[in-house]
């Protein structure tokens, strides 16, 4: 009789754990978890008169504090008074089982509870600089990436139907290979007009997430519900999206931060990222276009402030088109954001702003140790303003040589950069020649699309480029705007030359046996004999020919 009764409990209590295991949330490692919270109190502003806080505990006994958010009805319904569902969100680092605890501000109970974190479906985790070479960018700073990065400008796009945009914007990009989007929709505060007018319609046409100087009272829980859904729908992708409008709208006719008080500043930027910093491809914050990086009242302020609530360290910047005076030493910023407008000085100098030596020296004026390049705003990689403003200031026309090259001169210095190779400043175009250069050949700037996975291919393929520094002073009797070299001295030498132009490499001594030409264009490419080295020996390189650029490959 013992034994029968032992035997029923150790078949009751496994019961009992398997459905235990069975029923507990299970989350994939750095993938969002989310829970839901109901909260019946009257308040007269749901958005800011509770708080929600809540410590989590790794399976190791770490302990993160973060904060959840007012929802509405939980869907995408609700206003400051109507709805009762709050939400905590967290991106688990750890494999195993996590505990956690919340509390309210006021007299409300808590509560506690557990979720598994498994290594299926896991992500890829948050972007930041490489621990080894922090000109890079690595996931959690330890698995290096390349980004191949498109600027996907629909401001209003989110407004229409999600499944459209999906097939026809965003797979498309991701099966050739982009893993980085920078989006205008992030955060959604002006420019509503411009969507893909051959799409279907949109369901609304306003998408402005607060009014003016009232962000902790007036959110839009609907226009949150259409960004989170792209947000997440590319996080399980492990597509990293960064924010070029950023928090401030008012560069575009929209709120701005400026006309919030002190209180609601603190109150938007932990509220936005309450949202969202727990996606792992938040990559990353930025304020807004163009500003000078110092200034408290602004983007310095707005940067302490996302450096002070998010946990998880995403990528932080301002843009900074005068990159030879940059603020990017400040702690407030982890990574820098560049462009090549104003290269030389404070004048405007459109004569310089498609040439591809601006962007590449852009890149290198922009580094601050420990923090990577992005080049934001590359002036003769964008079609979709760009271009058009040049030849307007000039008379010149943007050749798709120079969206080549300048891309090359930003991978040689060690930079990352996005681009643009479609048109339009209201509606936009997702097929035809102003449309994405990534359905057909209708578009000219295919070949561009083209262009990109080549250097793509070389990146993640030829060289180790993680590894690899600037080394143009390894470099001699070329034209400096023209040839530029990363290498990774001693062991892999990377050259770009502009149209065929010659150079001298200095090398360190060894023997180098895998080398060749790479035709930047198409992609072909010409060995080139084994030879041997002496320390710091000077080798006159003449490509095969001037009637392109061509990539030179040296290694051990």
């Amino acid at each position: 009789m013992k034994i029968v009764n032992l035997i029923f409990l150790i078949l009751f209590f496994s019961t009992v754990n398997f459905c235990k295991a069975q029923t507990e949330t299970q989350i994939g490692l750095f993938r969002t978890f989310e829970k839901s919270l109901e909260n019946n109190n009257v308040y007269s502003n749901k958005f800011s008169d509770v708080q929600l806080n809540c410590t989590y505990v790794s399976p190791s006994g770490d302990t993160t504090d973060f904060f959840g958010f007012f929802d509405g009805d939980g869907h995408g319904g609700g206003d400051k008074q109507t709805g009762n569902i709050w939400k905590i969100r967290f991106m688990p680092n750890e494999v195993g089982e996590w505990n956690y605890e919340w509390t309210w501000s006021d007299t409300t109970a808590g509560g506690k509870g557990t979720f598994i974190c498994d290594s299926i479906n896991a992500g890829k985790g948050v972007l930041q600089a490489y621990k080894e070479n922090p000109r890079w960018l690595a996931y959690n700073g330890t698995d290096p990436v390349w980004l191949k990065s498109y600027y996907e400008s629909g401001h209003g796009a989110i407004a229409q139907p999600f499944d459209w945009i999906t097939e026809n914007v965003y797979q498309p990009m991701i099966d050739r290979g982009y893993n980085h989007f920078q989006v205008n929709w992030l955060l959604s505060l002006c420019c509503f007009e411009q969507f893909y007018s051959d799409g279907p319609a949109r369901s609304t046409t306003d998408l402005t997430l607060y009014k003016d100087g009232q962000a902790s009272s007036t959110m839009r829980l609907d226009v949150w519900k259409l960004i989170e859904q792209n947000v997440a729908w590319l996080n399980n992708r492990n597509v990293g999206l960064f924010m070029f409008l950023g928090f401030d709208g008012s560069r575009n006719d929209g709120p701005a931060w400026t006309s919030l008080s002190e209180h609601e500043k603190d109150f938007y930027v932990r509220y936005v990222i309450a949202r969202l910093a727990p996606y792992a491809n938040i990559a990353g914050w930025n304020y807004v276009w163009e500003v000078p990086g110092d200034r408290e009242d602004q983007e310095l302020g707005w940067a302490r402030l996302v450096k002070k609530y998010d946990v998880f360290n995403h990528l932080r910047t301002y843009q900074d088109e005068h990159p030879k005076d940059n603020e990017f030493n400040r702690p407030e910023y982890n990574f820098a954001g560049v462009e090549n407008h104003r290269i030389n000085s404070d004048n405007r100098e459109p004569q310089y702003w498609s040439a591809p030596w601006t962007h590449h020296q852009a890149c290198l004026m922009g580094y601050v140790p420990g923090k990577p390049v992005y080049m934001v705003e590359g002036n003769a990689l964008w079609r979709r303003y760009w271009v058009s403003k040049i030849e307007e200031e000039t008379g010149k026309t943007v050749t798709l040589d120079e969206v080549r090259q300048s891309a090359w001169a930003c991978a040689t210095a060690a930079a990352s950069f996005t681009w643009c190779g479609h048109e339009g400043s209201g509606p936009l175009m997702a097929y035809g020649p102003q449309g994405l250069p990534f359905h057909g050949d209708e578009n000219r700037y295919a070949s561009v699309a083209l262009y990109m996975d080549i250097l793509s291919d070389v990146m993640n393929d030829e060289v180790a480029f993680y590894n690899m520094k600037p080394t143009d002073s390894l470099l001699f009797e070329q034209d400096t705007n023209s040839v530029w070299c990363l290498s990774e001295p001693g062991e892999q030498y990377m050259v770009f030359s502009i149209m065929g132009r010659s150079f001298k490499l200095q090398l360190s001594a060894g023997q180098y046996k895998k080398n060749q030409w790479i035709s930047a264009t198409t992609g072909v490419a010409v060995m080139v004999p084994d030879f041997t080295a002496t320390e710091n020996e000077q080798f006159l390189f003449t490509p095969p020919d001037n009637l392109t650029d061509w990539v030179l490959l040296i290694r051990k």
